[in-house]
């Protein structure tokens, strides 16, 4: 008897102290199908963002949709297909996800996708060690596309003996034009990270103030993530993500203004980093 009261006073405690344990108070969801705790992502189909950071405060549910709309309004667009996109460059540059976990460090994650030019992807990484800006690159946008021109074969049944001909010969051509050979493997290619343009450089106590201040004057932290611009294919994504202990933010906009306060902030780490040279849009 004296050794089945011990067994139940030692089971209260247990189940005493698992229930007085604190629950996390991460401002992080910290989930692990999305990532670990080192922020590796799932696998290449991870969403690197909150879902709720695809929509904005206009949009309206594809349930309430009415049968007729135009579909270049704001209310019938979201950010969701620039972000997925945007989360599939990311894993080519074997970035962490920074919206799950806290990693331990500040960071500041500016991504750069341009329609014309390789995807640039610069981290401002700030400890207690010190502050970095690392910049990677990518030789080609990610993606695959397929180039193809029309076998003779495929041609309709009836179609005229000129208009065969007339196949057959551009066919013959094509298939043997080096350069579109050339353009279609490239197509067919996998985008990779140049390393041989790849940075890493200190940054000042004085610049990463002065980066923290062009946020403040941007009102970067009240921004909201998603300002789609429907209609428009061409131009430039800027993406700016802060990863702090006190909790995540990111800001998305599409070939923002040159006057526009995010677009400084962003442009003032392109000005540190060894991309400061390219093309902007």
């Amino acid at each position: 008897m004296h050794h089945f009261n011990l067994l139940l006073l030692s089971a209260s405690l247990l189940i005493s102290a698992s229930c007085s344990q604190p629950k996390s108070t991460s401002p992080y969801p910290q989930n692990p199908a999305v990532s670990d705790a080192q922020g590796h992502p799932r696998d290449t189909t991870t969403f690197y963002f909150p879902a709720a950071d695809s929509l904005h405060a206009k949009y309206v549910p594809k349930n309430e949709w009415p049968a007729s709309r135009n579909i270049f309004d704001i209310q019938y667009t979201n950010c969701a297909y620039e972000l997925e996109h945007a989360s599939y460059a990311l894993t080519y540059f074997d970035a962490p996800v920074l919206s799950n976990y806290y990693l331990g460090a500040e960071i500041f994650r500016f991504l750069w996708l341009r329609s014309f030019h390789r995807p640039v992807l610069l981290t401002l990484c700030h400890d207690s060690t010190g502050t970095s800006l690392r910049t990677q690159l990518l030789d080609k946008s990610p993606g695959f596309y397929i180039l193809g021109v029309q076998h003779p074969d495929s041609l309709p049944a009836n179609s005229s003996a000129k208009a065969k001909a007339y196949a057959r010969k551009y066919y013959a051509e094509t298939m043997a034009d080096p350069a579109f050979l050339a353009e279609v493997a490239e197509g067919k290619r996998r985008a990779v990270q140049v390393f041989g343009e790849e940075t890493t450089i200190s940054i000042t106590l004085e610049q990463y103030q002065e980066f923290q201040q062009l946020l403040q004057k941007a009102q970067f932290w009240q921004l909201p993530s998603c300002k789609p611009v429907p209609g428009l294919l061409d131009g430039s994504n800027w993406l700016l993500e802060a990863h702090q202990a006190s909790g995540y933010h990111m800001v998305f906009r599409h070939s923002p203004n040159e006057n526009d306060g995010f677009r400084k902030a962003c442009e003032y780490l392109i000005n540190l980093s060894s991309v400061r040279n390219e093309e902007r849009y």
